[in-house]
Order: structure tokens, then sequence, then C-alpha cells
């Protein structure tokens, strides 16, 4: 029913506004560690890339495991 789609498309976009918050969180505390530890610029770069990295790993998974 109409109905049921309704509500699997708005959990559909709260979990992706979740998910948004969480990586920002997770983006946020990347920064604050690496101020903390005093890391030079090119450190900083090679940490956010490889945190990016892991996030679209991270995904990508997720969605694996909803499409089975």
């Amino acid at each position: 029913s109409s109905g049921h789609m309704k509500l699997t498309l708005e959990n559909f976009y709260s979990n992706l506004i979740l998910q948004h918050e969480e990586r920002e969180t997770r983006q946020k505390k990347l920064e604050v560690a690496m101020e903390e530890e005093g890391l030079a610029d090119e450190e900083k770069k090679l940490r956010r890339s490889q945190h990016a990295r892991k996030e679209t790993e991270f995904l990508r998974l997720k969605r694996t495991r909803l499409g089975l």
C-alpha cells in the first residue's frame, strides 16, 4: 500500500539525516583529536583522506547489507 511506502521513505530520509549527523560528529572528533596531537597540516590531510576512505567503505558495506 502507498501508506507503507511513504513511511519507508520517511524512515529512509531520517536515516540519511542521522547518518550525515553521525558523519559530521566523527569528522569533528577527528579534527579535535588532530589538534590535540598537534599534527602538521600534511599529516592532517593524510588523516582526513584516510578517514574519508573509511567513511566511504563503511557506507558501501552498509548499503550492501541493506541490499540483501
